[in-house]
């Protein structure tokens, strides 16, 4: 649009003389990234003979471009002729600023509470998650401690699982059902290789429906590890076995839970083993770590 005259404010403003200023020379002064749309608002509004206001980027004398809204009006002649349109510019670039700064905090307010949504849903599918599955076992320890007449255990199980039970309700699980009695073998079809015979594990095992063999050799228990692939071993404290067990490819059983045997219930986890179990062993809790680990 060609400009027929601008005031002293903007001359002063920009820093441009009249000269520079009339025609289409006060349109170097908008900011080249919203030169197109200043001209697809203007003439819009000119080929309609309608007021328009625009925000855009104006250059000050002193370089720096500074936001600014210009509103303008169409002109008519007393008969109705169109003159053309008279308007003024204000600079408002500390409210953009204000409003950037608003609109950032804004956004971290939202990013933050989406974040903390998120955290808060993930502890709670955690929690669910966790509850589920300390479910099943408790349920089990408590069905087989009632079979083996460990009453003391089986009454304490069965309060695990109704604390349990009662957690997966308030946080909106799914109503699990209460623990009852052993409707099958606890360990159907879980195959533990034990080394070295030892009755009071074997015996329990069996009575829960494992398919259990003994190796009575480490190169034998490696032996049947390769060819018959069970799903967790039991050992006594084997240095020897574990660190040849561990250097089995994955597909020939490198990667087998297995627990150690041990008298002292007080020592560490011996390197290479997945859990530990005191002896003389406990049948709820052969049990309960046999069907952890077969898991």
């Amino acid at each position: 649009m060609s400009c027929e005259d601008v005031n002293r404010a903007w001359l002063e403003y920009t820093g441009y003389t009249l000269e520079q200023a009339l025609g289409e020379g006060w349109v170097s002064c908008v900011h080249p990234e919203d030169l197109a749309r200043w001209l697809d608002t203007s003439v819009r509004a000119f080929d309609r003979r309608e007021p328009f206001e625009l925000e855009y980027r104006l250059r000050r004398r002193d370089g720096e471009y500074r936001w600014i809204v210009d509103r303008a009006a169409p002109r008519f002649s007393g008969d109705g002729v169109f003159l053309g349109y008279a308007g003024g510019c204000v600079d408002i670039e500390e409210h953009k600023r204000t409003e950037h700064g608003l609109s950032r905090a804004l956004e971290r307010e939202r990013r933050l509470r989406v974040t903390t949504e998120e955290s808060s849903r993930a502890r709670h599918e955690l929690m669910l998650a966790v509850l589920r599955e300390l479910l099943s076992p408790t349920q089990a320890i408590a069905a087989w401690a009632g079979h083996l007449g460990e009453q003391v255990i089986e009454r304490n199980a069965r309060r695990q699982g109704e604390i349990i039970s009662n957690l997966l309700t308030l946080a909106g699980g799914p109503a699990p059902g209460p623990a009852r009695a052993a409707e099958g073998p606890l360990l159907s079809g879980v195959r533990v290789l034990v080394v070295e015979r030892d009755e009071g594990v074997i015996k329990p095992l069996e009575a829960a429906g494992a398919d259990v063999r003994v190796a009575s050799s480490v190169q034998e228990a490696l032996q049947t590890v390769g060819a018959w692939q069970p799903d967790v071993v039991l050992s006594e404290k084997n240095d020897a076995f574990i660190r040849a067990l561990r250097a089995l490819p994955a597909e020939r059983g490198g990667c087998l839970r297995a627990a150690v045997l041990t008298a002292d219930a007080r020592s560490a986890l011996t390197a290479g083993y997945d859990a530990q179990l005191a002896k003389p062993v406990e049948p709820v809790a052969l049990l309960a770590t046999v069907a952890r680990l077969a898991a």
